[in-house]
């Protein structure tokens, strides 16, 4: 929830009281001249005498945006350090209005002596929340604002934001009402989301953040206005909410912040006054309707409710809340890991494989990647095994695969654990990645930037290594080579990977990214120390017996794998190998002992000569059981005899799909073949004059020749350039069959439309490039679209003036792409739109 308010007040200047720390300026080891050191508020320089009796040195514990320094940036010193014996050492700042302080530790042997440098008086200046994230680090301020949200830790340390109407800012500590901090003032004063409150205290900026730290409380002002609630979850379908607003102020004025929010009704209800309450608040009762979600993403949009009111003086106090409402996505259709890859924005479901300290591994049967959540990961809300669905965007990081959540308040677009596991699950054969393996990955991300695209495999593997200290890392490295090593990815403490420093070990885990081009990170699921375990036993390779012929006594075998399978020297056995002649040993003269990756083999069976194939027959009637063996391992088997599913002559039993576990029956058989392949259904664009946000489009011009040619994106590896023209078949206002790597995105958004090419990229353009399109952040991305008479579009792009357009030519070349210039030749043309049905 967000406030907004707007105060305008006289307060008195009140005298910053402060309870000053005293220390002893003298220990066993080290002596200070004084505890207490004055720089005037002019700037200048102020020193202090040290005298040790062993090495010394300031605490670097100071906090500078993201770092720990010896110093605050205001302020230099010089020496930071110094050996046994006397050391003065000088404090210097610059001029300020106002005053600021810092506490210095010095850590002598086994002693810390404290003192405290001030420069100018800690009086608070008056200012607004504006003047204060311009002002010095250091100063003191007193700022009047609203409590709009609160931040971590605020119920024991009192943080919070506030905002006057001028800027926001954190509150990074509060006193209670006792004077002391770390001890929930929040319930000690009483305060709530909307109160207006009067704080003292000095500015620190940490990071980007501006803070007043450790603040006392001089002033709260209640709010005029509570809800009763402040934030929605809609689905995608939208539909009514109703706010309770309770105000004492001169009504309740309402505002929706987006187009797809808007008020149905208000009514108002008045409070009843009683001896407890003479001066009851009203209630408002307002209703807002959500419209539908029509887009594939989630999205947030707010409503504001305001009340004001005049106070004593004739000064105008007003609040004003926002109520934040979230709808579901239309969310993409559940797929595999695999296929969401590819498609980007996508649904998937997996299994919790493997757990870090940011987040876990989920993998299906088709691909694996990081669930990334950050700081923010909260591992014991997870357990391997664990069924979960997300909706969000693939991206990477490192060459690493992952979807994440990293800094975004609500989460993932969607996430939900479809069922628990228990803490075990049934792992793939793992990879054994010795140092050649190890390399292999390396080269493989070498003169390549990080993408999606680029992202090394995420596999499981077993490595075998050495862990050794590496600066503040441990490394495991791999028969001593040093050129490339492994790293533990954000490694939970149940591994003590630190006790075995120097010994071998093995690791079990997850391949994820690679860091600094030579550190292969992996996210682990087991370790164990001693010497290296004996390399993963050779994986079964995914063969399956696939369909039958009985009429013709074909049998095929489907290798489901990346790789060709040499079968030779393994076995068919029918029935259990009752008689010798259902016992069949393939022989490798066979062109069929050789199963090609994604591939088939055929056997044909009663042959009468082992050369050809198996002895054997396969009928229809009586059924069958055939197993295929490797050694004493049964890859596969089919059991058509225990439940015999009769084949008619001329049709042939199969898995439905290559690999699938249900057996069907095929009326045409498909021997050699895949099984039940289902032609995909062509995507159609129809000839539209009007854009629908969200929709994909083809651009598409008719060339000087006659031809119809969509414009193509600008290829991944480049950042800018003309579009391409790539010829497609219009018949009755449709096209069928485009590639859909031609489709163009347009997204409503304030003034027009961003355009994106099917990789998600937006078109752009820039003032020095007539002509050509820009890739890039940089650039400006807004269009706008106009229908014109004769069907076709104005596509114009107004920042540079350009306009959207096919052809034209330089006298003697004619030109085949679509260009943005600032002028449409005489021999351009404009584009139609072909919408995605």
């Amino acid at each position: 929830m967000k406030l907004r308010f707007l105060f305008i007040a006289i307060a008195s200047v009140i005298l910053f009281a402060a309870c000053e720390k005293e220390y002893p300026s003298s220990l066993a080891n080290i002596q200070l001249d004084k505890t207490y050191l004055s720089i005037p508020a002019a700037g200048g320089s102020a020193s202090l005498k040290v005298t040790a009796t062993e090495p010394w040195t300031l605490s670097k514990d100071i906090k500078v945006g993201d770092n720990k320094e010896y110093t605050p940036a205001w302020l230099t010193a010089s020496p930071v350090s110094g050996e046994a014996g006397e050391t003065t050492i000088t404090f210097t700042a610059e001029a300020i209005d106002g005053g600021r302080e810092q506490e210095f530790h010095i850590e002598c042997g086994k002693e810390i002596q404290y003192f405290i440098v001030r420069q100018g008086v800690l009086t608070p200046t008056e200012a607004t929340c504006a003047e204060v994230m311009q002002a010095p680090d250091g100063k003191s301020f007193r700022v009047t604002a609203t409590i709009v949200s609160w931040a971590s830790n605020a119920e024991k340390y009192g943080n919070m934001w506030i905002n006057d109407g001028t800027g926001e800012i954190q509150i990074y500590g509060m006193a209670d009402k006792d004077g002391k901090l770390q001890n929930y003032p929040i319930a000690s004063w009483g305060l709530d989301i909307g109160d207006i409150i009067t704080v003292d205290g000095p500015k620190s900026t940490y990071g980007t953040t501006i803070e007043l730290v450790d603040v006392t409380v001089v002033k709260v002002v209640k709010s005029l206005l509570k809800l009763d609630k402040n934030a929605f979850d809609l689905p995608k379908e939208g539909g009514e909410i109703t706010v309770k607003a309770a105000y004492k102020g001169n009504g309740v004025f309402v505002t929706p912040q987006s187009e797809w929010i808007s008020l149905e009704s208000m009514d108002y209800v008045e409070g009843t006054p009683s001896k407890l309450e003479p001066n009851p608040a009203d209630t408002a009762v307002v209703k807002f309707l959500v419209a539908p979600n029509t887009d594939v993403k989630p999205r947030t949009g707010s409503f504001s409710v305001n009340s004001s009111a005049t106070d004593s003086n004739g000064k105008v106090i007003s609040t004003t809340m926002d109520v934040t409402v979230k709808q579901g996505a239309n969310a993409p259709d559940l797929s595999s890991i695999a296929d969401g890859v590819k498609a980007g924005y996508a649904h998937v479901k997996g299994r919790v494989m493997a757990i870090c300290n940011r987040g876990y591994i989920l993998a299906d049967e088709t691909g694996a990647f990081l669930a990334y959540y950050g700081s923010a990961f909260k591992a014991d809300n997870y357990a391997i095994g664990d069924e979960i669905e997300l909706v969000d965007q693939f991206t990477h990081y490192n060459f690493g695969l992952q979807m994440s959540c990293d800094g975004k308040p609500e989460g993932f677009a969607l996430e939900e654990k479809v069922s628990a596991g228990n803490g075990t699950v049934t792992y793939p054969t793992p990879k054994n990645l010795d140092k050649d393996a190890l390399i292999a990955y390396v080269e493989s991300i070498k003169g390549k930037t990080s993408s999606v695209e680029n992202c090394i495999p995420v596999e499981y593997v077993q490595i075998s290594g050495v862990p050794k200290k590496n600066g503040n890392y441990t490394n495991i490295y791999i028969d001593n080579y040093a050129d490339a090593d492994i790293s533990a990815y954000q490694l939970p403490a149940s591994f003590d990977l630190a006790s075995m420093l120097d010994k071998n070990v093995t690791i079990r885990g997850y391949t994820q990214s690679i860091s600094g081009g030579k550190h292969l990170n992996i996210v682990f699921t087991e370790l164990v120390e001693g010497e290296p375990l004996p390399p993963a036993p050779e994986e079964t390779p995914a063969l399956f017996l696939n369909e039958f012929d009985t009429l013709n006594k074909f049998m095929e075998i489907y290798n489901a794998s990346d790789k060709e399978v040499d079968i030779a020297g393994w076995k068919f056995v029918k029935d259990d190998g009752k008689e010798d002649k259902d016992i069949y040993e393939i022989p490798s003269s066979l062109a069929a002992s050789k199963v090609p990756a994604k591939g088939y083999a055929v056997f044909t069976c009663k042959t009468g000569d082992v050369t050809k194939g198996p002895l054997f027959g396969l009928s229809g009637n009586k059924g069958f059981k055939i197993e295929l063996k490797k050694g004493d391992t049964v890859v596969d088997m089919v059991d058509n005899l225990t439940s015999i599913t009769v084949i008619p002559d001329g049709k042939s039993w199969g898995r439905e799909t290559d690999g699938a576990a249900t057996f069907v029956i095929f009326d045409t058989p498909t021997i050699g073949s895949a099984n039940g392949v289902v032609a995909p259904e062509q995507a159609s664009y129809k000839k539209v004059a009007n854009v629908t946000s969200g929709k994909k489009y083809l651009i598409v011009a008719k060339n000087v020749n006659g031809k119809m040619l969509a414009a193509t994106p600008i290829p991944a590896d480049k950042t800018y350039g003309r579009l391409n023209g790539t010829e497609v078949t219009v018949s009755d206002d449709t096209i069928s069959g485009a590639d859909e790597s031609l489709e163009f995105t347009f997204t409503a958004v304030e003034g027009g439309y961003n355009i994106a090419m099917s990789d998600g990229r937006l078109l752009g353009g820039d003032a020095t490039h007539n002509g050509t399109f820009q890739i890039g952040d940089d650039y400006d991305h807004l269009f706008t679209v106009t229908p014109r008479e004769d069907g076709t579009v104005t596509i114009a792009y107004p920042s540079q003036g350009r306009t959207f357009y096919h052809g034209g030519s330089n006298g003697s070349t004619i030109y085949t792409n679509f260009s943005l210039a600032t002028e449409v030749p005489s021999d351009g043309v404009y584009p139609w739109l072909f919408e995605r049905q």
